[in-house]
């Protein structure tokens, strides 16, 4: 009788075990969220839909982590009044040599982020801005990497802010869930 409630005993002991490692198996572990993007440098390139030679590069760079000031000498944008631009947004790493460019890890993960753009100053209802790339979350929701930019026909000068907002698990179309990867500004015209 011992030999056989030990028997049974042994029985319902490896069967447990058994029993908690299927279990075990059967939970998903999520894969790691990545971190927020290390960028120095972000660069906007417009081009004129009705005229390829009006290409126009605008760069903001902070080398030194925020301890100075920005620099701003070549984030202006002078775009024509009356026109639609076709605009790309651009990410480096300039403490590597040479520069990395970040910006196909951030297409890659078009899922986790989009690129905002806010308009102060006289811009404001001047300027039509189109996000044209998207992820593939169901439904798809715009990055914000590639964009229309239309003008209408008044002539005036602003600010554009760009953000790029760091969403895993969280990107809905809004700005608010996630944090911020990058926060720059450009001075934008529209000329004749």
């Amino acid at each position: 009788m011992k030999e056989i409630t030990k028997g049974l005993l042994f029985t319902a002991f490896i069967g447990t075990l058994m029993f908690s490692a299927c279990k075990k198996e059967e939970q998903a572990v999520a894969p790691p969220v990545p971190g927020n993007e290390f960028m120095t440098t972000v660069k906007v390139r417009l081009q004129n839909t009705a005229n390829a030679n009006d290409t126009i590069w605008a760069a903001w760079k902070d080398l030194s982590g925020g301890v100075n000031p920005p620099d701003t000498s070549l984030a202006v944008i002078n775009i024509k009044k009356s026109s639609t631009y076709n605009a790309t947004v651009h990410f480096y790493d300039d403490t590597k040599t040479p520069a990395l460019d970040i910006t196909p890890e951030i297409q890659a993960r078009g899922n986790f982020h989009t690129y905002w753009f806010f308009q102060t100053g006289g811009i404001i209802n001047h300027l039509t801005i189109t996000a044209t790339d998207h992820d593939t979350n169901i439904p798809p929701i715009f990055i914000g990497l590639a964009d229309t930019f239309v003008t209408d026909a008044t002539v005036c000068s602003g600010r554009l802010e760009g953000v790029l907002r760091h969403q895993p698990n969280s990107k809905n179309g809004t700005f608010a869930p996630g944090s911020t990867d990058s926060d720059v500004f450009f001075r934008l015209n529209i000329t004749n």
